[in-house]
Order: C-alpha cells, then structure tokens, then sequence
C-alpha cells in the first residue's frame, strides 16, 4: 500500500517490551520517517524522592492511594514525560502522533499534540482497565484496542472511531534457529504473579522437572520454594536470547494474566502468543475469543482449557515429537505471513486516510 500524504509519524512508549522499534521499522520499510519517545525516561527527583515520599505515605494511609504528593511539580514522572513528549513533537513536525497507550500523558499534552497534527492510540493494556481508554478517547482521531471486549465497550458508549489492532510480530526478530538444540521440556516466559505461581507448581509436581522460567519478581516471590526457585533463570529477556531460549524449549507455556475471565470470557491476545510461533517453536496457551479468529488450535498451537488439561497436553506432546514440531511448523507459516507489522503499517495508513477524510 502507498501513501503519498503520511511522511513523519512521532511514535511514544515505554522501551520495554519494544513495541516501538518494531512498528518503526515497518513504518521506514514504506519509506515514512519515524521519530521514537520513549515515556519511561524519568528524573531523578522523581525516583529518589517523589515515589518513595508518597510509598510512605500511602503506607502510613495518611494519604489515600487514589492521591500523589507533587503531582503538579514539573519534575514529577507524568508531567515529565508528557513535556518531553511536547518539545519532541515540536521539534519533529509530525504529520501522525501515534501513542502506544498504558503510560498516562497529560491531557492539555494530548491536544497540543492533535492541533499539531492526527493524533492516535493504540491501548495494549489489559482489558480491564478500558475504563481508563474511555475517558481519554475523545482526546484522540483514532483509538485502536487490542481487545474485542474494548472496541465493544466504546461502540456502546457510541464513540465509533476506534477498531481492533491486535499484536503482530516481527519476522527479523523472531525466527527459527535450526542449529539450536532443544534444552529444556518447557519454559515460560512473563512476570510473577499468584496464578502463574500456582499454575507452575502444578506443572513442575507433574512434569520430569526440566523447566526454564524467567520474568520479575519470580526469586522475590518464591524464594521458600526450591523446587521452584531451581527453575528460575533469570529476570527480564529479550533479544536474540530471548529467541534462542524458545528455540531451546520443547514447549513454550502461555499463561495469560489478565481479562474478564477464563477462556473464551477473555479476550485479545498477549505479544508471546505471535512471536513464539514466528520462531518455529511449539506453544501450549490458554484459550481467548480473539485467539480463535487467527488460530486453529490443534493445528497451528495448542491451547488448553485448565491445569489438568494443560498437564494433559504437556505429557502428550513432549511424548510425541512428531505431531508437536508439525503444529509448530503450521504456526510459523502463519504467523510470519499474516501477523507481521507490515499488517499494523496498513492499518494505520487506513486510519489516517478516514481521518484526513473527516478533518
């Protein structure tokens, strides 16, 4: 697809997971220019002395949650980064704003930003906190959700410029390692919580033991569990290791920690559900409505129901060699020609052809 009109587009997220440097590099493949801010740059004033003043006094509860200490002062991490994000869109000249959604801007930052040029999101955050994407919509030309649950609750609400944008991967950062031999029976990538913890436990009481598990806050968490504790590799992975460690694993365990509910209550679908099949590696995931309009479970991954069917599979696949590497195989082929970014390029130049229309 060429547009002619779309020239510089000013993209904003965090650095981690690098969502931004993905989209930007399908954006330049068009031949657009992409300028990158990244809003989890912060001020040592704020790290040093606004977080832990107001921890303490969240912690004492003289002051409620709901409330932050210095929140007008301009070094405080929202104002901070909502000026950064001001001066960079000045400087650059966008002809599109694109802000990858979760990290809060100022909302005098958001229209300064749509006088200057088309102004979008894309909200990656968990379906339960739309409400938040709700209030701000009306600040944006588009809003795109990665959440069916989401684009429906707006069209309630009757704000009709928003879509569904789901995850994609990209193929140059995600691939098969043919030299790499398997290592490991499963591994699980993603960030502590009591679900995954509980879910684990499970896995590793019925499972040989050969378990890599790596993400935050995991040794903090379980570090009266030695069983658990000998799983646990490192923090956060990214990069090519994070590659190699899928291409290592016989299986890649998805556990979602988030949603309105379980299985098909849920909806969307997490970034690992499309870059561990872009590297040819087997995933086992739990279920979600989205999930089903891009794969075939049982043919492209597997996707199980509870722990006991989890653990079902898990037995089943790491005893048949043959029909795993064959769905993995399936799911590679898909992804790295449907899900790419090229596909989220698209939709964007789209969005802004119906915005250059209605402005």
């Amino acid at each position: 697809m060429n547009n002619n009109k779309l020239q510089r587009v000013l993209l904003a997220y965090s650095s981690r997971p690098p969502i931004m440097d993905y989209l930007a590099s399908a954006l330049r493949a068009r031949g657009i220019t992409v300028e990158l801010v990244h809003l989890d740059q912060n001020t040592w004033f704020d790290r040093v002395v606004i977080h832990y003043v107001n921890k303490y006094l969240h912690s004492l509860r003289v002051m409620p949650k709901s409330q932050n200490l210095f929140q007008q002062h301009p070094l405080a991490h929202r104002n901070f980064r909502s000026e950064v994000l001001l001066d960079a869109a000045r400087r650059f000249k966008p002809d599109l704003t694109v802000l990858i959604r979760g990290i809060s801007v100022r909302p005098d930052v958001l229209a300064a930003l749509r006088e200057m040029a088309p102004l979008m999101a894309w909200w990656v955050e968990r379906e339960e906190r739309v409400e938040e994407a709700i209030k701000e919509i009306e600040l944006f030309d588009w809003y795109f959700f990665m959440n069916s649950s989401c684009v429906e609750r707006a069209a309630e609400l009757a704000h009709h410029h928003s879509s569904l944008l789901v995850h994609a991967v990209d193929p140059a950062c995600f691939y098969r390692m043919p030299e790499v031999e398997k290592k490991y029976d499963i591994c699980f990538v993603g960030n502590w919580s009591l679900k995954r913890q509980r879910f684990l436990e499970q896995v590793l009481q019925n499972s040989s033991g050969n378990v890599a598990i790596y993400g935050g806050k995991w040794r903090k968490k379980c570090w009266r569990n030695p069983k658990l504790l000998r799983c646990i590799k490192g923090k956060y992975i990214d990069g090519t290791e994070l590659v190699e460690l899928y291409n290592q694993s016989r299986i890649v365990l998805n556990v979602t920690n988030w949603g309105f509910g379980e299985g098909l209550q849920r909806s969307g679908v997490n970034m690992r559900v499309l870059e561990v099949p872009a590297t040819g590696a087997f995933l086992l995931t739990d279920d979600s409505r989205d999930l089903r309009s891009y794969f075939t479970p049982g043919r492209d991954l597997a996707v199980y129901s509870d722990v006991a069917d989890c653990l079902r599979q898990i037995r089943f696949y790491l005893d048949h060699p043959a029909e795993r590497e064959a769905i993995a195989a399936a799911g590679e082929a898909l992804v790295r020609s449907a899900y790419t970014y090229s596909q989220i390029t698209d939709q964007l130049l789209l969005a802004y052809d119906k915005i250059g229309q209605q402005r």
